[in-house]
């Protein structure tokens, strides 16, 4: 419960505040001449923990890695991860619950059993061939000795994309949504020499051609990729005020990774 008191606080004091980016050092605010804002929110469902992959040139420490030519052939998500074990690991005590359960017999319990294992069997299948369509692959790579601990909330790193303005300044073109939920934040420990990685589409059909990065929360500092080339709408790097955060009543501007914070418990 202190927690779940704590979380909503700390979203409070969030949603409150200006989103004053503290890596970009501005000298003079950046005016975007925007009829309506095309700023979308971002999510980035993590995959299971892997070796690293064989990249080559790959630099030392915890990295972001964005190779366009790095397209997703297996990549497998939590979603797939977790549905492909229910299908083997899933028994009667995780369906007692259900309306009804304790009226079916022991024979028509084990068929629901086995419906219920078949279900998610044929979701994770559908999962993997969905997200291995040629989509960009991501790596977040731990290439030290050194366990490295980052935070995240539910299954999704959270992280942010950047690109470069005309005035050559960096400025987030998504914002994310917090849950209510204290219990989605969470720390997720790298291990040496071990990778996870996530899919998406890099932009490229907008009119202003830039370079773009991504922001990651870690524990107690933010991480960037490498810098890539890309195309975006020049409104994007402004959020739509009609889709503000309006938890508090007033809307206020989604956190865009502009200040680092602490939502993960240990």
């Amino acid at each position: 419960m202190r927690h779940f008191i704590n979380i909503l606080i700390l979203l409070f004091l969030l949603t409150g505040c200006k989103n004053n980016s503290s890596d970009n050092k501005k000298v003079v605010e950046e005016i975007f001449e925007c009829n309506k804002g095309e700023m979308t929110p971002a999510w980035y469902e993590h995959g299971i923990d892997e070796p690293i992959p064989s990249i080559q040139g790959l630099q030392n420490g915890f990295i972001i890695v964005v190779d366009t030519s790095n397209k997703a052939t297996n990549f497998i998500s939590y979603d797939e991860d977790y549905s492909r074990r229910r299908s083997t690991e899933l028994d009667t005590s995780d369906l007692d619950w259900t309306d009804g359960w304790e009226k079916l017999t022991t024979k028509q319990k084990l068929e629901k059993v086995k419906q219920e294992r078949k279900s998610y069997l044929i979701h994770a299948d559908s999962t993997h061939i969905l997200n291995n369509q040629g989509q960009q692959q991501v790596w977040i790579i731990n290439n030290s000795k050194d366990t490295v601990t980052i935070q995240m909330q539910d299954w999704s790193f959270i992280c942010v994309l950047q690109a470069k303005t005309k005035s050559g300044q960096w400025y987030p073109i998504q914002y994310w949504r917090f849950s209510t939920c204290g219990n989605s934040y969470y720390f997720k420990h790298f291990l040496p020499k071990t990778a996870n990685s996530f899919i998406t589409k890099l932009p490229e059909e907008g009119d202003y051609k830039t370079k773009l990065r991504y922001k990651l929360l870690g524990k107690d500092k933010f991480y960037y990729s490498n810098e890539f080339d890309g195309k975006i709408k020049y409104c994007e790097f402004v959020e739509d005020s009609t889709k503000y955060n309006n938890r508090r009543g007033t809307p206020q501007p989604h956190f865009k990774l502009d200040s680092l914070i602490n939502l993960a418990w240990q």
